[in-house]
């Protein structure tokens, strides 16, 4: 099973570009195939950091994805599952651009599917039917705001003390208004979490209550964010480095 290409010979050279930075970071190696071939919005940190959570991160509850389009993040979360925890990574997404299938394909592709289950349906309505725990959340579905403070309402109930809330586009690398309020609003020291943080794009929490209290590594945080932040003000103000498609 082949992986489907999209965009223009740009993309490709973005897609290695960001292989090859992943190579040079620690659990880059597993996923640099992933990079090389999937279309999606990710930078390369941000994949590794993404495996080493599914790969490490405590708990004993599974990995819920709330947007997954072509799956490029699917595929670092699960690649990291399959290598570690072992548990399961469930891709929530209604698929309204049609890449239901293409998702399929790509963790055929990758051999990467007797770890995911693709749920096509809205987040809010799965949530509301949910009983599993939850290790890792990472949330990058609509990106208007009602709709991310939707998914954190429904799903943080299931996030176990110690799991992770991740939120994708919600720094100012990534220029969504939505999550980058929803994240500056939610996630915050206090009672719900004991430690928050950046890296890229993402903006994560975790969740207070955890006997042993574990934080991921942040492999290419300081020097590819202030690359990025670098990259955007050449570009000028509200650019998007690196998400262009």
């Amino acid at each position: 099973m082949s992986v489907r290409r999209i965009g223009t010979w740009k993309d490709s050279l973005r897609r290695g570009r960001d292989a090859a930075i992943a190579c040079l970071l620690p659990g880059g190696l597993p996923i640099a195939p992933i990079l090389a071939l999937v279309d999606g919005y990710l930078f390369p940190h941000e994949g590794v950091f993404l495996y080493w959570l599914a790969r490490s991160g405590p708990g004993s509850g599974c990995v819920v994805e709330i947007g997954s389009f072509r799956g490029r993040s699917t595929l670092c979360m699960a690649a990291g599952a399959s290598a570690g925890r072992k548990t399961r990574v469930f891709a929530v997404d209604p698929h309204v651009y049609q890449t239901a299938q293409e998702l399929g394909e790509n963790l055929r592709h990758f051999g990467l599917e007797a770890f995911v289950d693709a749920v096509v349906l809205p987040s809010v309505e799965v949530a509301r039917q949910w009983s599993e725990p939850v290790r890792l959340l990472f949330v990058d579905g609509n990106h208007g705001k009602e709709s991310v403070e939707a998914d954190v309402k429904t799903w943080l109930p299931h996030l176990q003390p110690g799991g992770f809330l991740l939120l994708h586009d919600s720094t100012s690398l990534s220029g969504f208004p939505g999550p980058i309020e929803v994240a500056k609003t939610t996630l915050r020291p206090g009672p719900i979490f004991d430690a928050v943080g950046e890296l890229g794009s993402i903006t994560w929490g975790r969740r207070s209550g955890a006997t042993a209290p574990w934080l991921p590594p942040a492999y290419g945080k300081a020097f590819l964010d202030a690359t990025l932040r670098a990259l955007q003000s050449l570009r000028g103000a509200g650019s998007n480095p690196g998400r262009a498609s």
